[in-house]
């Protein structure tokens, strides 16, 4: 089982070895496959897209694998085991700030959150105080983004939330749908699919997207990047036209995913565990916005600027540099 301690061992002998990569990329040939990783949620999509192409020139054989938890996710990509990762953003920041050789490809909104309640008095975000709210990912992104927006509209999240946690958002949907829980934070398209299981079941849910009270907290309309893809330094460094096909075929995919919802959801529900209409639902209404690294950087910035303002670990105690950023 990969924990927290399990993952800072290894980010330090990672550290430790970081200078020997680095003298050996002279020597390095292109890689004879890539492994992808990435969350059970919109945000992997285009990778999934892409690890299901043919190789080519360009790009090599691709495996797809899937983590459940963050935790696993860095531990693959400071192993190695994994070059080219979708990622929270921030914490693709904190690798990078803490001396991990990492870099961000780009930002997209595959990583959408919902509140999703059958509460009759809970109508917008406000209304969560007081209540019993059902998070994932303790101390990770959808738990602190939800602090944060309770911070900003009025509500001490500590002392106006009753917040109860699970280790993963199907997980939490499970909780929902049974009636173990009447609120619970879900990401796409694991929100999606409780209002339509919830209808079959006559069972009323709504939702309250948390773009929208973020845009009316921070007055800013820009994409909440609250998630992204990333890759191992080394590989932008060795292979850099292996990274611009990887950023050239992740744009194609996610251009092709948006025009074709109900085909990529039949090619890609297996990932998610979800019936296919069910991921078409969500692509329909939440469609992929994906903005490449360098462009995104100012939004991003806004963005972990808010974090470190609850607390500057939440990005690895600093904005990072323009290294980070893969243009």
């Amino acid at each position: 089982m990969i924990t927290r301690r399990n993952f800072l061992t290894m980010s330090a002998r990672a550290l430790a070895l970081f200078p020997f990569m680095t003298a050996s990329r002279a020597l390095a040939a292109p890689p004879a496959a890539l492994a992808l990783a990435g969350p059970p949620a919109p945000l992997s999509l285009p990778l999934v897209r892409l690890a299901q192409r043919e190789p080519s020139a360009a790009l090599p054989p691709m495996e797809m694998k899937q983590w459940r938890n963050p935790d696993i996710m860095r531990a693959w990509m400071v192993s190695g085991e994994v070059q080219v990762s979708a990622a929270p953003a921030n914490a693709a920041a904190i690798l990078y700030n803490k001396g991990l050789p990492v870099r961000l490809l780009d930002t997209n909104n595959g990583g959408s959150l919902s509140i999703v309640t059958s509460n009759p008095d809970i109508k917008q975000f406000t209304d969560i105080k007081g209540k019993r709210l059902l998070l994932f990912f303790r101390g990770d992104t959808p738990d602190i983004i939800v602090r944060y927006l309770a911070s900003k509209t009025g509500i001490n999240p500590d002392a106006d939330l009753t917040a109860s946690y699970v280790d993963s958002p199907f997980e939490a949907l499970q909780m929902l749908l049974s009636k173990r829980t009447d609120t619970a934070l879900l990401p796409e398209p694991a929100a999606t699919a409780a209002i339509l299981k919830g209808k079959g079941a006559g069972v009323e849910f709504r939702r309250i997207v948390l773009q929208d009270v973020w845009e009316a907290v921070t007055g800013n309309t820009s994409l909440m990047p609250l998630g992204g893809i990333m890759c191992q330094a080394s590989l932008a460094a060795d292979s850099p036209e292996t990274v611009a096909a990887l950023q050239t075929g992740i744009g194609e995919a996610v251009d092709w995913i948006n025009a074709h919802p109900a085909d990529a959801a039949r090619q890609c529900a297996d990932f998610f565990g979800l019936k296919p209409m069910v991921l078409q639902k969500s692509l329909e209404a939440f469609p992929i916005r994906r903005t490449p690294a360098a462009t995104a950087r100012e939004d991003l910035e806004f963005y972990y600027s808010a974090l470190m303002g609850m607390s500057p670990k939440l990005v690895g105690g600093k904005l990072p540099d323009s290294g980070f950023y893969l243009a």
